[in-house]
């Protein structure tokens, strides 16, 4: 087996990079590879080009970056079902891996990832790409279209993009009618939040879910039906945040299905977010959850 990394060089600590590299070097007897990204996206680039190069050989790709890596990672492959992929967490959230609980912490051992497991694992498919934890739209991708605008003032401080990008979707933002199908269930209405989830985490703490379970088949959904802007919308924000699900029950619709689709009513574009990479200008949007269709590595002993 060939073992091929990806390190995106500009996630998690500068030397995370190097670090890595030299852990590699004192292998004997693995055969690997490893490739840095270059930029925001050139992970798909990268993996189309691996295949070519290591075509006929059985390859294990490991993922050294965030949940965005991951996502362009995925994006490069033909067929899924013929390779083994690898999450070495070094991002800022990481989002799916919290669906192994306590054991999420075994995955930043890359020592156990080489000796690991492969179990076969959900992940989302759609139009526009497969994503490995969520699909969503409304108060989510508005905060990171404005984050990323406001990325110049990091020079204060990198917490400033972020905090101000919430408050702008909180309190100046508007909140959209859309028109939802769920399996053979149609929703229409002003919804503030759409989310479909292989996981049951977005953006590091906020919680859809107690848990969820990546292999059986089904998404997570929840529709907030908070129209109010500002302080209404906040609390709904801060009960998912403290898992208060009975509180946030009345003003959210949750359930399980296999698939999504989701249209605007006045059939303008809106901007939908895949493990926190944004796609925008879609007028339509249909996701599905594809059962068992990733073998993934887990440390040995460790399953969901």
């Amino acid at each position: 087996m060939v073992h091929i990394f990806i390190i995106n060089p500009f996630a998690g600590q500068q030397t995370f990079a190097d670090n890595l590299r030299a852990r590699l070097g004192s292998y004997e007897n693995l055969d690997y590879f490893v490739f840095n990204t270059r930029h925001a996206g050139y992970e798909t680039e990268l993996v189309k080009k691996i295949q070519n190069i290591f075509e006929g050989e059985k390859l294990r790709f490991y993922c050294c970056g965030g949940s965005g890596t991951m996502r362009h990672m995925l994006n490069g492959f033909d067929d899924l079902s013929d390779v083994e992929v690898a999450f070495y967490p070094c991002g800022l959230t990481n989002d799916f891996l919290k669906v192994f609980g306590e054991n999420e912490e075994k995955f930043h051992s890359i020592d156990e990832l080489i000796d690991g497991d492969v179990i076969d694992i959900d992940y989302i498919r759609t139009e526009h790409g497969v994503a490995l934890n969520t699909l969503s739209t409304g108060l989510d991708s508005n905060c990171q279209t404005k984050m990323n605008e406001l990325r110049s003032l990091r020079f204060i401080s990198d917490k400033v993009p972020y905090m101000l990008a919430v408050i702008y979707s909180l309190f100046v933002s508007r909140t959209r009618e859309y028109e939802i199908k769920l399996d053979n269930d149609t929703y229409s209405g002003y919804f503030s939040e759409i989310y479909f989830g292989n996981g049951h985490v977005l953006g590091g703490n906020i919680f859809f879910a107690d848990n969820a379970c990546a292999t059986d088949g089904l998404g997570i959904t929840r529709l907030a039906t908070v129209r109010k802007r500002g302080f209404p919308l906040a609390m709904v924000l801060l009960d998912l945040m403290k898992k208060n699900f009975a509180r946030v029950s009345k003003k959210m619709k949750f359930g399980l299905s296999k698939t999504i689709e989701i249209k605007r009513a006045d059939g303008k574009p809106f901007t939908i977010n895949q493990d926190g990479e944004l796609i925008h200008g879609v007028t339509s949007c249909k996701g599905e959850i594809v059962k068992k269709g990733l073998h993934f590595v887990v440390p040995k002993g460790v399953r969901l």
